[in-house]
């Protein structure tokens, strides 16, 4: 079945789903060993693992295809990948979307976050809603019927008003967009302010540093919520299994403490397909 179909069967089966944050190829294909029936290419742990960059708007496009076209080569389930605001205006995300459907992508995010900004900081600048409306537009009008769009709003960080950007998610809807969330929720009332008052499908950020991660999961789907997003837990764990593992290597020149961590190297190769890859082609000279 093709992914972008498998998707929507999926999310029309109202069941929460947990998508994981990916970043690479072994991250991909693990989130698939392990259970995931859909993963997501986190701009941030992208940048962070593959440009050694923060996620302020380093990556472009071409980055995110390079990361696409390997990711989907590698695993079999649906990828939703981060489009960070598209790279540009209505124009540009048109070009965005369909790069990324032509690479097999089943649904992408966009948002309403301006980069570059007009002052280098951490804080968040949010584009007109004007502005923003055109965008979704033309995603809708430049993928098929069955690709996901999720639109994603920083109105909560940029401009501390909830209830406009519960305006945005609702008025995304309207536009075409399958799924919405407002990022930076900080309290159980919020998000169920969000949930009360929300009119299309909503996803939630299960990022550790925000509310939703330190809640019951059942309290989370009590609420509505139909799509639980960890977007950067796979390269936090990472990093910092990564960093022990250095820090011990060099403090007692082997790796004995961290074995138990390990996978033996050649399960990783056959997860990666070296079994099934080189048991099919040997047949061919039996």
């Amino acid at each position: 079945m093709d992914n972008k179909k498998k998707l929507r069967e999926i999310l029309d089966q109202n069941q929460f789903l947990i998508v994981p944050g990916i970043y690479d190829c072994m991250s991909a294909k693990m989130a698939e060993e392990t259970g995931a029936k859909a993963l997501f290419l986190s701009g941030g742990a992208l940048s962070i693992a593959g440009l050694g960059r923060p996620d302020i708007g380093f990556l472009n496009l071409t980055e995110f295809m390079n990361a696409i076209q390997r990711i989907t080569s590698t695993v079999d389930i649906p990828l939703i990948s981060d489009a960070d605001n598209g790279f540009g205006n209505a124009i540009h995300v048109a070009n965005t979307a369909r790069m990324f459907e032509a690479l097999g992508v089943a649904g992408m995010q966009v948002d309403d976050q301006i980069l570059p900004q007009s002052v280098p900081t951490t804080s968040k600048e949010m584009l007109s809603w004007e502005m923003t409306i055109p965008k979704i537009q033309a995603v809708r009008k430049n993928v098929s019927k069955d690709f996901v769009i999720i639109f994603r709003t920083i109105a909560n960080i940029a401009k501390n008003d909830l209830s406009e950007a519960v305006r945005r998610i609702n008025s995304a809807g309207e536009y075409g967009a399958d799924y919405a969330y407002v990022d930076g929720l900080k309290s159980a009332e919020e998000l169920e302010y969000v949930a009360s008052n929300a009119k299309i499908k909503l996803l939630v950020n299960m990022n550790e540093k925000g509310a939703a991660a330190n809640l019951p999961i059942e309290q989370i789907k009590s609420l509505g919520y139909q799509i639980g997003l960890f977007p950067v837990s796979a390269m936090a764990v990472a990093a910092k299994s990564m960093y022990d593992l250095f820090a011990n290597l060099f403090a007692q020149e082997n790796t004995l403490k961290d074995r138990e961590k390990m996978f033996n190297p050649v399960e990783v190769y056959n997860m990666m397909g070296l079994s099934a890859l080189t048991e099919e082609y040997i047949k061919l000279y039996q």
